[in-house]
């Protein structure tokens, strides 16, 4: 499969679980900051993805990349979680994982 499918089917996947949300997503768009999944959301997203293009996450930490649901906005600025983008999952199809060595490259 070419990279433009396999990005166009990921972009797609990725809208119908923002269910419509109006922004513009490309490889650069950032899962928390611009598609606003975080805490159990952005689990339940990752387990999807996971599941539905075959990546073990084995190795993927979940507070690492996003905000627990609870966190207030004195804890936004306490707390730095790492940016995962529309790249990274990308990125994990290729290899088959997302984990820290897939992140950020």
């Amino acid at each position: 499969m070419m990279k433009e499918s396999i990005l166009d089917d990921l972009i797609a996947f990725l809208y119908k679980e923002t269910r419509g949300y109006e922004i513009v997503i490309s490889e650069d768009t950032e899962i928390e900051n611009d598609l606003g999944f975080t805490g159990d959301d952005g689990e339940e997203l990752i387990c999807k993805f996971a599941k539905i293009y075959n990546v073990g996450i084995t190795n993927f930490y979940f507070t690492k990349y996003f905000y627990p649901e609870s966190m207030t906005s004195y804890h936004f600025n306490a707390v730095k979680v790492k940016v995962l983008k529309v790249r990274d999952l990308l990125n994990a199809i290729k290899a088959g994982k997302l984990d820290d060595d897939i992140i950020g490259k």
